[in-house]
């Protein structure tokens, strides 16, 4: 491992201040040139007030069986406090220009042909010349605190650059920062304690080919206890992409996801896992963006862990080819409950054949107390929009149903274009011995109209008892 010196890092890194409204709002810009041969975007050229950001790329897988998504995108991620003044240049015409999640009240202008937006708190945004065609994901990140210093006990460092190492195994108490600048290729496995992986650089799985990367994924917690991923940014994963094993108490914070470059590019995936806390985060994947799964025999004789107190909340997400959320399509755990998906913005998904959202517990799994609230879906006229289906996929190892209670859908909406199908709710319970019990759907919205139980493309068949529509 290359260790960086603190001073090559701040050498490195831009500092710019300004102040904003004469001088009212003073601001602070912090932003680190990208490393020597990195590929970076041709489309985009980006300043925050008045310093360049560097503007990678990355690239979309094209399966044949579906159609584009829209080509290579490019990425730029800066830390500020204050006031930011975003200007963007871009070659691309700007008279269909769209800056997405809405929710975040970005309100851009165009000016003698540049983007310019204003920002007064961290978000993560797509700014989009033409919808998913070539976007530009703009990552605000706060400014860092407490960074490790490099040689510290315990901190495995690596500074600005470009840097190979291959796997890396981390351990009760260790650190690993990845600074501002720096591209790591290779692959994390966490095991233990009081694990950290901090900072503002990027974790690139892009050398490797689908399932041959130097670790079973790009960052892994395996049987972690107390462990914290915050602030970099997952590029190119060679399978599903951020996976949480057998842990308990796992959070996973301004964490961003730019990976679709091949199949089976899940997003986050918690495995047999309690208390997983997601915050603040954007997901881009090929696959599904969320997907808890239970994986037990893989860690002995049943009762296998459960999925539980798992947790969502201010993400963005986005899907080029499956679900944004699949719930249980490996149901080998004793339970999936206590799940919690809030205030959550989902700005594209793509594929006709799948549901933005599909809660399909099997192998006779139990999957209750499960909340989406706050939730503001966008898609793009595909006719499925939530599945609650208790039935075996191809990967069940167990070929029986799941049950399902206790699901509540609050604040739930469906947006698309003009002319859109209303969006299929399907709720199909696999007989009485797999029921699906007690959901309630508080104000959830299709294009504008609120869901009934007599509302077109409404279907409740099988045995589904106590549904509420509120």
């Amino acid at each position: 491992m290359r260790i960086g010196a603190m001073a090559a890092a701040v050498g490195l890194a831009m500092v710019a201040s300004a102040s904003m409204a004469g001088g009212v709002q003073a601001s602070r810009v912090v932003t680190a040139p990208a490393p020597e041969g990195v590929p970076m975007s041709s489309d985009y050229r980006v300043t925050v007030n008045g310093t360049p950001v560097a503007v990678y790329t990355a690239p979309v897988w094209y399966p044949t069986y579906v159609k584009p998504f829209g080509g290579p995108y490019a990425f730029a991620s800066f830390d500020f406090a204050g006031a930011a003044r975003v200007e963007i240049a871009t070659q691309r015409p700007l008279d269909r220009l769209q800056v997405l999640p809405e929710s975040r009240g970005v309100r851009p202008a165009v000016r003698d042909g540049k983007v310019v937006l204003t920002l007064r708190r961290p978000c993560q945004l797509s700014i989009e010349p033409d919808g998913k065609n070539g976007p530009l994901l703009l990552f605000a990140n706060p400014l860092e605190r407490d960074v490790p210093r490099p040689g510290a006990p315990g901190v495995r460092y690596f500074g600005p650059g470009v840097h190979r190492p291959g796997r890396i195994d981390l351990r009760d108490n260790e650190t690993l920062y990845l600074a501002a600048g720096a591209v790591v290729h290779g692959g994390v496995v966490a095991r233990g304690r009081n694990i950290r992986i901090l900072g503002r650089g990027i974790l690139d799985g892009g050398v490797w080919e689908r399932f041959k990367g130097p670790a079973p994924h790009p960052l892994q917690f395996v049987e972690c206890r107390d462990a914290l991923v915050e602030g970099i940014v997952l590029k190119d994963s060679w399978s599903w992409t951020l996976v949480v094993t057998n842990s308990d108490g796992v959070r996973i914070r301004n964490v961003k996801i730019c990976s679709s470059r091949c199949e089976n590019n899940d997003g986050i995936d918690v495995v047999n896992s309690r208390n997983v806390r997601v915050s603040d985060c954007f997901i881009r994947s090929d696959d599904d963006c969320i997907a808890p799964k239970g994986f037990g025999e893989q860690m002995g004789a049943e009762p296998w862990p459960p999925v539980e107190d798992f947790i969502v909340e201010r993400t963005v997400l986005w899907t080029d080819r499956a679900h944004i959320w699949r719930l249980g399509c490996e149901s080998r755990a004793s339970a999936m409950r206590r799940m919690v998906f809030r205030d959550i913005d989902v700005i594209h998904y793509t594929d006709p054949t799948c549901p933005a959202i599909s809660v399909q517990p099997a192998e006779d799994m139990l999957m209750e107390d499960v909340l989406f609230e706050n939730v503001r879906i966008r898609h793009e006229g595909q006719a499925l929009f939530l599945d609650l289906n208790p039935h075996p996929t191809p990967w069940a190892k167990k070929q029986t149903p799941g049950r399902i209670r206790n699901v509540v859908f609050r604040n739930v909406s469906l947006e698309g274009p003009p002319g859109s199908p209303p969006g299929r709710i399907l709720i199909s319970g696999a007989g009485e011995t797999h029921p699906i019990e007690n959901v309630t759907f508080d104000n959830v919205r299709r294009h504008g109209v609120k869901a009934t139980a007599d509302a077109p493309e409404v279907v409740v068949q099988g045995a589904v008892r106590g549904v509420v529509w509120k």
